[in-house]
């Protein structure tokens, strides 16, 4: 009787813990479902969200060009940069440059808010998700019916929303690939404006690195600056 009853118990314990195992993987299993569930519009409403009180900024940019993407920030103690500009941005997906001096180079940028503001209206398909910088990413890819040859592929983070990764492909070649960088703190209006990109340029193998700082937002901007380029647009 009494070895029936210590079998009866140790029966019971082992119950319980493959039932508490079970209701574990049930719930893992339902938190990854739902995760997982989470549609294309719902990934870029959030990150649309993370600059609602953005309305406008400037900045000031400095171009180094680099051997990797991979290289260290001493580049910016070791190296002159080859141009440097002041970039100006405003809601909707308007910005301008300005040229700080004078070089042979010319002005590479990827305006991430310009970017969102536009692709937010195209065909978006939610593709695969993929771990990047140390992130969790959602992968979107942005084509528009005008010209289908175009693509736009965003790496965004499930974490923070932030976007991780942007690459341009044209007629299937990938143009460029630029991936960016954040600053630490700071209040949140400033955390998620990047501090730097690094862009790779797969048909000339180049690399170019924008260090970005001196962040001032939501300013009164000088309406000027834009109009002068909208015309200079209509004109070419």
């Amino acid at each position: 009787m009494h070895v029936c009853s210590v079998l009866s118990q140790v029966w019971k314990s082992k119950t319980k813990t493959v039932f508490e195992m079970l209701c574990f993987c049930a719930l893992v299993w339902v938190t990854a479902t739902n995760v997982s569930a989470i549609t294309t519009q719902e990934v870029m409403e959030n990150v649309l969200e993370v600059y609602k009180d953005i309305n406008n900024y400037k900045a000031v940019v400095q171009t180094y060009k680099a051997e990797s993407m991979d290289v260290s920030g001493s580049i910016y103690e070791s190296q002159e940069p080859i141009i440097s500009f002041n970039l100006f941005f405003r809601k909707p997906d308007e910005h301008v440059v300005q040229e700080i001096g004078r070089s042979r180079y010319g002005i590479f940028r990827v305006e991430l808010l310009s970017a969102l503001s536009i692709l937010k209206d195209k065909n978006i398909k939610l593709k695969q998700r993929e771990v990047l910088l140390g992130h969790n990413c959602h992968v979107l890819e942005c084509t528009s019916p005008e010209d289908p040859e175009t693509v736009i592929q965003l790496w965004i983070s499930s974490k923070n929303w932030s976007v991780q990764q942007f690459i341009l492909i044209m007629k299937s070649l990938t143009m460029v690939k630029t991936q960016f960088k954040y600053p630490l703190g700071g209040n949140r209006r400033i955390r998620y404006l990047p501090v730097e990109t690094r862009s790779f340029f797969p048909l000339s193998r180049k690399v170019l690195i924008n260090r970005i700082a001196n962040y001032e937002v939501n300013t009164v901007l000088s309406p000027e600056l834009f109009e002068k380029r909208k015309n200079k647009e209509e004109h070419n």
